[in-house]
């Protein structure tokens, strides 16, 4: 079964969201926005696993779980791979506390002694609303998402992941939770937040 490790999102925040896709669909160009029930922030993909294997991957993530506490984060701002000029992937911004970035570490390096290969590109999270298939106007869809930059979507509390089940469709994927995994720790594996868009930047762009 295909499987990944995520973060799932309330749905005051989903609800932000579309309103959000939904200012940005006033343009002819041809693109796949992602249905905001199903959207997002993968920890870590691990492909197709066979069910043998799933045991251990439930062991570490309840043991990676165990280490740190619930903590919040802000939803906020758009912006596309590679870039806005020539948009791939338009996204959502998430600015978080290094516990977010200690968890999919930790979930790398602990899943890679498991055998899961470890992901090239440094792990951004990021929020995939949008994929494009072609462009028609492209100068209009670039201001759009500018006009969204400065968007507060919300914020939230992470307080679990969860283990999903991705069944691919014609139409779109389908995820279905497996086991979800309480943050349990005493205290955070950080203090201080920081935007997608801060002068931190990264090459990976998994869009899962």
């Amino acid at each position: 079964m295909r499987l990944f490790i995520a973060v799932e999102f309330p749905e005051y925040i989903r609800e932000e969201i579309a309103r959000v896709q939904n200012r940005m669909k006033k343009t002819q160009d041809k693109i796949k926005w992602v249905d905001p029930a199903s959207i997002h922030i993968t920890l870590k993909f691990l492909g197709e696993v066979r069910e043998e294997r799933i045991e251990k991957i439930l062991e570490v993530i309840e043991q990676t779980t165990g280490k740190v506490s619930p903590f919040t984060l802000k939803i906020e701002g758009t912006g596309a791979f590679p870039n806005i000029t020539s948009p791939r992937v338009i996204w959502i911004g998430v600015k978080n506390v290094p516990s977010l970035d200690w968890l999919a570490t930790e979930l790398e390096s602990a899943l890679e002694k498991e055998g899961f290969p470890r992901e090239k590109r440094k792990w951004v999270p990021h929020l995939t609303v949008g994929r494009v298939k072609f462009l028609k106007e492209r100068n209009k869809l670039r201001e759009l998402i500018l006009r969204e930059k400065g968007s507060k979507i919300g914020k939230m509390e992470v307080k679990y992941v969860t283990l999903m089940q991705s069944h691919l469709t014609p139409k779109a994927p389908i995820y279905t939770p497996i086991k979800k995994f309480l943050l349990k720790g005493d205290k955070n594996e950080g203090r201080e937040a920081k935007g997608f868009g801060d002068s931190q930047t990264s090459d990976r762009t998994s869009i899962w």
